[in-house]
């Protein structure tokens, strides 16, 4: 199950899913996207995979798990 949150809540280590049903556990998160300061990217680095997902700041994303602290 699933919840939809505004993409400026997600924090490292959460895990979403991208409109086409990926999944990418958040390792970083870059702020603005070519040139573009109303974006930011969600980045998964790792041994199992590299995947970016961009979001509008003021949009929401799926949130599959929150990351526990």
């Amino acid at each position: 199950m699933t919840t939809t949150v505004k993409a400026t809540d997600v924090r490292i280590g959460d895990r979403l899913r991208t409109g086409t049903g990926l999944e990418l556990t958040v390792t970083r998160i870059d702020h603005g996207l070519l040139g573009r300061p109303d974006l930011l990217s969600f980045v998964e680095d790792s041994d199992e995979q590299w995947l970016k997902m961009p979001a509008p700041r003021d949009g929401k994303v799926e949130l599959v798990s929150r990351a526990t602290q």
